[in-house]
Formats: C-alpha cells, sequence, structure tokens
C-alpha cells in the first residue's frame, strides 16, 4: 500500500506485480481484509533508462511498476505515525541501511577500479593483536613455537638451526663437517 496524501479517505493506492489483474486485487482485499471495493484503476508506470552499475556506457531499463488504486465502500485513514519507535528496534533498522550503504559504497569503487588499501584502512584489533605479537617476537621477549611433533628426517636440521643436541648438550659452532 502506498501512502499518497492527494487520495480521498475512500481510495487507497497499491503498487502490486505485473501479472496482477483488477480482479486479483479486489477478490485480495475482500477475503483477506473483508475491505469491499467499488472501482479499481490500474497504469503501468515505465522506468526511466539507467546505467549498468558495472559497465561504463551501457544503459537498459529497469522493470515497469504496475500501480492500482481501488475505490472502497468504508472510508480509510491511516494511522497516526508513531513517536516511539522501540518497538520496531530502530538500530537494527539504521545498522542496516548503513551497511547497504556502505556495500553501494564498496560496489561503485570496485566497478571504478578503486581498490581499498588495507593500509589506509583503521586497523581492527586482530591486527593491532598481531602487530604486537610480532613485535614481540622480534624483539625476543618471546619465542616462536608450533607445537607440533616434526618428522624425525628434520631433527638435524632443527638442531643445527637451534645449536642443541638431543641429548641437551651445546654443538660447538662453526662450519658443518
Amino acid at each position: 500500500m502506498l501512502r499518497k496524501e492527494h487520495l480521498s479517505p475512500n481510495e487507497a493506492c497499491f503498487q502490486v506485480p505485473l501479472t496482477f489483474t483488477k480482479f486479483d486485487l479486489r477478490d485480495y482485499l475482500w477475503n483477506l481484509y473483508n475491505v469491499e471495493v467499488t472501482k479499481v484503476r490500474s497504469y503501468v508506470k515505465g522506468q526511466p533508462l539507467t546505467d549498468r552499475p558495472n559497465r561504463p556506457g551501457s544503459t537498459y531499463r529497469p522493470q515497469s511498476l504496475k500501480i492500482m488504486t481501488v475505490e472502497l465502500a468504508q472510508p480509510f485513514q491511516w494511522p497516526e505515525v508513531p513517536e516511539n519507535r522501540e518497538p520496531w528496534n530502530p538500530e537494527l533498522f539504521e545498522m542496516r541501511e548503513d551497511m547497504v550503504d556502505k556495500r553501494r559504497e564498496e560496489q561503485y569503487d570496485k566497478s571504478n577500479f578503486k581498490i581499498p588499501m588495507k593500509s589506509r584502512q583503521a586497523k581492527t584489533k586482530e591486527r593491532t593483536a598481531l602487530a604486537s605479537l610480532a613485535q614481540d617476537l622480534l624483539s625476543g621477549k618471546k619465542k616462536w613455537s608450533t607445537d607440533a611433533e616434526l618428522d624425525s628426517k628434520w631433527d638435524s636440521i632443527v638442531e643445527k638451526a637451534s645449536g642443541v643436541a638431543k641429548d641437551g648438550k651445546a654443538q660447538p659452532e662453526g662450519p658443518a663437517q
């Protein structure tokens, strides 16, 4: 149902699928809402040409809209717009709208070959934690360990790298023989 201020109280306006007929709308209102309809007017509103988002210079015509206006036997009055929107969770709606806007901007940037660089974005908690862990490893505060058992063929390489033999004695520094 569309809210149009210029309509009289005995008229209501609906945007319906293109396949809807006048009889479909009349029967729908009668069977679901017990609303008697005396007259139905309909028209198909063509959409203007629109640019394709991913192809510059390419246009298309979006699907048309079908609008139906019905004349009601009893007058209809719109309910007042509520001042307290808490029961409808407005924060969730606003968060969704922000997310849609962000995605729209990302798609626009992608279609115009503007690649976002991670270094120019605000650092997330994960990135800052990873950076501090890397600093601790480089400074020697923490020792790198995967706690994974390696295959025995790597033992000699690990011994040479760490300078400690399997028996716990330090190996002499110098070239391997």
